[in-house]
């Protein structure tokens, strides 16, 4: 057995709380009683371990108890009342521990339990596939099953219970649509809000489709709208009125939260770069035209959120003006990383570029009209936390996506989290990480990322080839291994954004490999998020490419694409397996480029049987019977395998007889077509396949 690979860290990330003894809808146990759902993880190394069991003690009971523990088990008397724990005196338990993930380096173990203690004390006993046990307690190995409690590990219930990881219970497993604001939508100067109709009094089509001629031809008068490669300095004149109008294509579409990239003044079309964080800019609206957004946006189930730039401000934000006046004299001199005085501001991009140009004081990457904030001075963070609570309080928004969050104080994003929870206990708070922000997804912080993680994985898969199918499944399976449950359904699972090139682009502009991709990204758990105009296959180089005009005229329109958009999202919304099922098997070949995973509501234990993607793809006899074993518990829209076809190339795909796609409607008759994507199951597919 390898040691080396072996971890389990005694804190929250693998002992933690999934729901408190107040609140423990999900568990077995009565949660008058004080019991609390937990979870407990152990990692070891990749097909070396069998299986793990789990065996646990109450650490307090028996000090309390040692002298009648002493007794024969026949003369015991009753537990005290002030005890339920397993209602009898010996607390000892086991529990057989599930592999739910795996990333081809780390296999992921798990078990839930309800327990009822002042502290939990546990170790681990560990079967290797080289016939070995092992026993893991207080980060020591042994031969032997630990009799000293002090080669144990403890779980302290309360602490951890404080420290529930809790998400939105709304956010979980939604639709996404990003908005870029100035090259989405400009409103007619006569344009009527969508709100002046009763939302029933119009088939919501044909109220979508009159929404996108309107702006079609109000874009049409702006000669840049449609402009091949789009610059940095295009301003396309994009409002807030008009994301209003193209509320009835959104909500067609299937999305369930608009993301709005930054609104507040600015002197840049991107506007990341605020000089004023509690006014709308005058080129998008009025505080009014937000407050009517969000108001529409919800009478259609549309949550909204903005986008908080505050790792760096405009060089003409109030602070940083007072200090170009005053100097080292400023008040707000240590609201900034100052190196020295005079600074040597720049004020421009262009000017950025010139190795000379560089400032002398910290900036978002090396833009020195983008000065950077001091986010671990408390004067800035009490600013920003005001920023943050007005919108939520005075527009109504849900939440916020943090720009550059990784480059951001910790204390500042917990004393935020804590002033959002307190404001509004439904809003969401995510962040843009480029990487896996596993240190800021721990409960206290932020409730998701933009997960570009999931991008890089679906690029190198589809789009480049890098990674085989297998691969694929690994890189998925290390963020699933490494994630808290919670965090897992509201992950922003992006394939593009206004910091990439359009993922068709990187497709070479393919449609079936983009339309895999989609696939892929609509048919995962986690919130899918798309770019604006993705739906319609628009296409673009790296930022400010990929901000080009959004289509609405039907001339620059895929509807082929929109539909693939528009089934895959109502799928998700009819089928409960896709996005919260069970994951029973999965397969993969990399010969052909195929990913089949099997997901159901119905799963028990005995069903959960996760053997690794590499087992997988060497395609033995044992993976023939595992494969037949993963068809046979498809039926009836309770269960339903995701397939995903990688290849140019026909293929066949043998063991779902009598499956028919749900996207489709079609029987699937064991031919695997170029890129293609499919949902099988059994029984009458009718009501999933309707629209």
């Amino acid at each position: 057995m390898d040691l080396s690979g072996i971890r389990h860290d005694m804190d929250h990330r693998f002992c933690f709380a999934l729901s408190t003894s107040k609140s423990c809808g999900a568990s077995s146990k009565n949660p008058e009683d004080g019991f609390a759902r937990f979870a407990i993880r152990i990692q070891t190394s990749a097909h070396d371990v069998e299986s793990v069991t789990l065996h646990t003690e109450d650490k307090y009971l028996h000090y309390y108890c040692e002298d009648r523990l002493r007794m024969p088990q026949e003369k015991r008397p009753s537990p005290p009342q002030g005890f339920p724990f397993f209602g009898r005196w010996s607390t000892a338990a086991s529990y057989e521990m599930r592999r739910f993930a795996t990333d081809g380096i780390h296999d992921y173990f798990e078990v839930q339990l309800d327990i009822n203690v002042i502290c939990l004390r546990y170790y681990f006993e560990l079967h290797g596939k080289d016939g070995s046990t092992l026993f893991y307690g207080d980060y020591q190995f042994s031969s032997q099953p630990p009799t000293d409690p002090e080669k144990m590990f403890d779980c302290p219930q309360t602490l951890r219970e404080d420290m529930l990881f809790d998400t939105p219970a709304w956010a979980r497993n939604r639709v996404i649509y990003q908005v870029f604001p100035t090259a989405f939508a400009v409103a007619n100067d006569d344009a009527v809000s969508p709100s002046a109709a009763s939302p029933s009094a119009t088939p919501l089509h044909e109220e979508a489709q009159a929404a996108r001629d309107a702006l079609a031809e109000t874009a049409s008068r702006n000669p840049q709208w449609h402009q091949v490669p789009a610059t940095g300095t295009m301003n396309l004149r994009g409002n807030l009125r008009g994301i209003i109008q193209a509320l009835p294509h959104i909500q067609e579409l299937g999305a369930g939260m608009l993301y709005l990239n930054p609104i507040f003044v600015s002197p840049s079309p991107h506007k990341y770069d605020t000089i004023d964080y509690l006014h709308i800019d005058p080129s998008l609206g009025t505080e009014d035209d937000l407050k009517e957004l969000v108001e529409q946006a919800h009478k259609r189930d549309i949550k909204v959120i903005l986008d908080g730039v505050f790792n760096h401000t405009s060089r003409d934000f109030f602070a940083f003006r007072d200090v170009l006046e005053k100097g080292r004299d400023s008040q707000y001199w240590n609201w900034y990383w100052l190196d020295d005085w005079p600074l040597t501001p720049i004020d421009s991009p262009e000017q950025a570029e010139d190795a000379a140009g560089t400032p002398n004081y910290k900036t978002f990457a090396y833009f020195g009209y983008m000065p950077k904030l001091n986010m671990t001075n408390p004067e800035v963070q009490d600013y920003f936390i005001n920023v943050v609570c007005h919108w939520i309080k005075e527009a109504g928004v849900d939440g916020w996506r943090m720009d550059v969050g990784d480059e951001i104080d910790h204390v500042f994003w917990k004393r935020l989290r804590r002033a959002v929870r307190n404001t509004n206990p439904e809003a969401i708070i995510g962040a843009e990480v480029w990487h896996p922000a596993f240190d800021f997804l721990e409960g206290d912080e932020w409730d998701t990322v933009m997960n570009y993680h999931f991008l890089k994985a679906v690029r190198r898969f589809v789009a480049s080839g890098e990674i085989s199918a297998s691969e694929f499944l690994d890189q998925i399976g290390f963020m699933k291994g490494n994630l808290h449950p919670n965090a897992w359904p509201v992950m922003w699972n992006l394939l593009d954004s206004h910091d990439t090139p359009r993922f068709k682009r990187l497709c070479g502009d393919d449609d079936a490999k983009h339309r895999l991709a989609v696939g892929i990204q609509l048919l995962s758990p986690g919130m899918p998020m798309v770019y604006y105009g993705d739906e319609y296959g628009m296409t673009g180089d790296n930022d400010p490419d990929c901000r080009r005009g959004m289509a609405w005229d039907r001339a620059h329109q895929d509807d082929a694409t929109f539909d693939w958009y528009h089934r895959l999202i109502q799928l998700r919304k009819r089928v409960p397996a896709i996005c919260t099922g069970a994951v029973i098997s999965s397969f993969a070949d990399d010969d052909k480029g195929v990913i089949a995973i099997t997901k159901s509501t119905v799963a028990t234990d005995d069903d959960l049987d996760l053997a690794t993607p590499r087992e997988f793809a060497y395609r033995t006899q044992t993976d023939a019977q595992r494969l037949e074993h993963l068809a046979e518990r498809v039926n009836d829209g309770a269960s339903v395998t995701l397939v995903y076809h990688n290849s140019a190339a026909e293929d066949s795909l043998s063991g779902f007889d009598g499956t028919a796609d749900l996207i489709t409607g079609k029987p699937f008759d064991g031919t695997l077509k170029p890129y293609q994507v499919l949902a099988l199951a059994k029984g009458d597919v009718t009501a999933a396949c309707q629209d």
